[in-house]
């Protein structure tokens, strides 16, 4: 925990060197209990990003690759990552998941699944609200707007937290639907960071 602790003041320091960063919604991250954070996703710094809105620990899915990258994949590890195959259900990633929102834990996703350009929105993966419904956890969306240039603005906005049963119409639950709603939810905070 302590080396995830300097992991994040550094990389969170580091960021706020490079960049004008601007974080909405702190407020709207539950201080306890079982979250998920899931958001749009257009650099390999979008993690550390997410971390400026709460000082609970965040553990990241992130694609397999990363892990054997020299560096990155250590300070992935480090930092609480976890690999994910993407392109299969992997059930060991699952399984990782549902165990961190099992012990109330914070899990960070990109439902996308890969990285998108500005303004390009990507076919959801329905993972999230699969894991939500599964272990009851809020869904806390989440909105990157920015081009990761040098020392230009860069924003995130936190979402109200919502029950992934409240995505859909009442008693009429389809994970199909509870997804590309919460996809709307992201695009609207998209909009409203601009």
């Amino acid at each position: 925990m302590r080396a995830y602790s300097l992991l994040r003041v550094i990389a969170l320091s580091l960021l706020c060197l490079l960049y004008r960063v601007c974080v909405r919604g702190r407020e709207n991250i539950p201080a306890s209990g079982s979250v998920i954070l899931c958001a749009n996703h257009l650099h390999m710094f979008d993690p550390i990003l997410m971390l400026a809105g709460t000082r609970r620990h965040v553990q990241f899915m992130a694609k397999a690759e990363v892990f054997s990258w020299p560096i990155i994949g250590s300070l992935a590890r480090l930092a609480g990552a976890f690999p994910v195959k993407r392109g299969d259900a992997d059930v060991r990633a699952i399984k990782h998941s549902l165990r961190i929102l099992g012990q109330g834990g914070v899990l960070g996703i990109f439902p996308e699944g890969t990285r998108a350009k500005e303004g390009e929105v990507k076919a959801p993966f329905q993972g999230v609200t699969m894991l939500a419904e599964r272990t009851q956890s809020l869904i806390v969306p989440a909105a990157i707007v920015g081009s990761y240039r040098l020392w230009q603005p860069l924003t995130i906005v936190f979402g109200q937290p919502v029950n992934v049963h409240s995505l859909c119409k009442a008693g009429e639950y389809d994970r199909g639907e509870a997804t590309a709603r919460l996809m709307e939810i992201i695009n609207r905070l998209k909009e409203s960071a601009r």
